[in-house]
C-alpha cells in the first residue's frame, strides 16, 4: 500500500533523501552461486539483454521505493532452489506501494501505487508526482509487463483481492486529489476491464485490509478515514453475488489502519479471520499490541485476552503449514498528524517476530521473550518495516517463509533506508531465520507473488 509511504516516512524510517526521477536501475550481478547450470542460464538470458524467465515456486519482486526513496519499475524473483534473486522485465511504470494478484497459473496483475518524487525533511513528507490508475500485468512465460486497462479512480494505500469467480475487488485508497475513497471496483481478466461496484462502503478507508472469506466474500476491516490520520473500526462485507458492499453488523473492538488480517483454512478457528496490531485513534497516534478474530458466522470481532509481545504496524503475517501464524518486524512506535502532515514520531523498527498458535490462543516470541526490553529477543537479521513475507512452495515441508526488503536499520532505534536483504523463515524446530541471496535493489513498500 503505496500510503504507507506516508506512514513510515514519518516513522523517520525512511532517509532524508528526495526522489528526483522514477528508477529503472538495477541488474543483477553474475553469480550464479549455488543454483548452477538453471541459474547461470537465467543469467546468460540477461546478459543477452532478454528478460530472465522464472518458474512455477520462484517468487516476483516488483516496484517499490528504493533506497533514495526513488520508486521503481524494475522487477526480479527470487529462485528457492537457487537460494538468489535474478532480474526479470521492468514495468512500463514504476511504482510504490503497488498492489499484486495472480491473475492465472502464469500471470501477475500490478495496479494502482505512486510514482514520483518523495522529499522527506524533519519527519514531514511530501509527494511530488502521481497516484496511479493504471494497471499492466506480468506474464511468466514471457518475463515481460503488458498494459491491462484502467481504473475509473486513481488509488494508493488501497487493497486488491482476488475472487472466486477470478475478478479481482481493488477497494478504498487515495486519489489523486488527497480524497481517501469508499468505492470500489472489478477487474475482469476475460474483458480486461474494470467496472464500478454497485454502492460505496460504510468508510472511507486507506491502510485497511481485505480478506477473502470461505464463503467467497471479501471482509474490509477498518483503515485511516482521512489524511489527518483518523482511523475506524467499522467494516464492511463483499458480496461477489450482488457486487455490492453491506456494512458489518458489529465494528472491531479497536480502530486500526496499517495492521494485518489472516484467514484461517483450518484448525479451530476455521474460517475466522486473525486481526493484529496497527496504528489507531485519532490521528495515528496509538501504536496497538492488540489482537481480535473476526467471525463470519455471527460477524462479531473477538478482543483477544492475551496480546502480542510487542506493538505491530507495518508488520507482515503469514499463515504457516501447521496453522499458526508468523507475525514478524514492523514499526512499534506512534505517529502523530499535524495540519494533515504526518509528523512527530517516535519508536523503534521491530527485529523480531511471533507465532499466534490457534489451539492455545497464544502470542510467542521466536527467539524467546527478553524480560530487560520487554521485547521479543532479536530474531531477523536486520529491523524491517514494510517489508514482503512470502510463504514459499518448494522444498519440503514445513515450508519456508521468504523475508525481502523493507525499510530498516541495523540499530532499530535507527532511522533506516530500504533494504536490499533478504532472509528465510524455517518453522522447523521452534523456528528460525537465516539469510539468504540478497535482491539486485534495494526495496520498500514492494509486492512479493508466489508464481504458479
Amino acid at each position: 500500500m503505496v500510503g504507507l509511504i506516508g506512514l513510515v516516512a514519518a516513522s523517520g524510517c525512511i532517509n532524508g533523501e528526495s526522489i528526483e526521477s522514477p528508477s529503472h536501475d538495477g541488474a543483477v550481478a553474475d553469480d550464479p552461486g549455488a543454483g548452477g547450470a538453471a541459474l547461470s542460464a537465467r543469467h546468460a538470458a540477461i546478459h543477452n539483454l532478454k528478460a530472465a524467465i522464472p518458474v512455477a515456486g520462484d517468487v516476483l519482486i516488483a516496484g517499490g521505493a528504493d533506497a533514495s526513496n526513488r520508486s521503481l519499475a524494475t522487477a526480479e524473483f527470487f529462485d528457492p532452489s537457487a537460494g538468489q534473486f535474478v532480474a526479470t522485465g521492468a514495468a512500463a511504470s514504476s511504482r510504490a506501494g503497488a498492489s499484486a494478484v495472480a491473475l492465472s497459473a502464469t500471470q501477475v496483475m500490478l495496479d494502482g501505487g505512486f510514482s514520483g518524487v518523495a522529499a522527506i525533511k524533519n519527519f514531514s513528507l511530501n509527494l511530488e508526482g502521481n497516484v496511479l490508475s493504471g494497471a499492466e500485468i506480468f506474464d511468466e512465460a514471457t518475463g515481460a509487463f503488458s498494459p491491462a486497462g484502467r481504473m475509473a479512480a486513481a488509488r494508493m494505500g488501497f487493497t486488491a483481492t482476488t475472487l472466486t469467480n477470478g475478478n479481482i475487488l481493488v477497494v478504498g485508497g487515495q486519489d489523486n486529489l488527497g480524497n481517501v475513497l469508499d468505492t470500489a471496483e472489478l477487474y475482469d481478466p476475460a474483458t480486461g476491464k474494470f467496472i464500478a461496484v454497485n454502492n460505496p462502503m460504510s468508510d472511507r478507508r486507506m491502510f485497511h485490509t481485505a480478506t477473502l472469506l470461505l464463503s467467497g466474500k471479501v471482509l474490509v476491516v477498518g483503515g485511516a478515514t482521512n489524511l489527518s490520520g483518523d482511523t475506524t473500526s467499522s467494516a464492511d462485507i463483499y458480496d461477489p453475488a450482488s457486487n455490492s458492499f453491506t456494512p458489518a453488523t458489529f465494528p472491531m473492538d479497536h480502530q486500526r489502519a496499517a495492521h494485518t488480517a489472516t484467514l484461517f483454512t483450518g484448525g479451530p478457528l476455521a474460517g475466522r479471520v486473525l486481526i493484529t496490531g496497527g496504528v489507531g485513534g485519532s490521528s495515528f497516534y496509538f501504536k496497538d499490541s492488540s489482537a481480535e478474530i473476526y467471525d463470519p458466522a455471527t460477524q462479531e470481532f473477538l478482543l483477544l485476552s492475551s496480546f502480542m509481545n510487542e506493538p505491530r504496524s507495518l508488520h507482515t503475517a503469514t499463515l504457516l503449514d501447521d496453522g499458526s501464524v508468523l507475525l514478524a518486524g514492523g514499526f512499534n512506535g506512534s505517529v502523530a498528524v499535524s495540519g494533515g502532515v504526518l509528523s512527530g514520531a517516535s519508536g523503534l523498527i521491530s527485529n523480531s517476530a511471533e507465532t499466534f498458535d490457534p489451539n492455545s490462543g497464544d502470542f510467542t516470541c521466536v527467539g524467546g521473550f527478553n524480560t530487560e526490553t520487554t521485547r521479543c529477543n532479536q530474531s531477523m537479521s536486520v529491523a524491517r518495516a514494510g517489508h514482503t513475507a512470502t510463504l514459499l512452495a518448494a522444498g519440503p515441508a514445513p515450508h519456508r517463509v521468504l523475508i525481502a526488503g523493507g525499510i530498516g536499520a541495523a540499530d532499530p532505534a535507527a532511522h533506516g533506508a530500504a533494504l536490499s536483504s533478504a532472509e528465510l523463515f524455517n518453522p522447523a524446530a521452534g523456528g528460525s531465520f537465516s539469510a539468504t541471496g540478497a535482491m539486485s535493489t534495494a526495496r520498500a513498500l514492494h509486492t512479493a507473488t508466489l508464481l504458479r
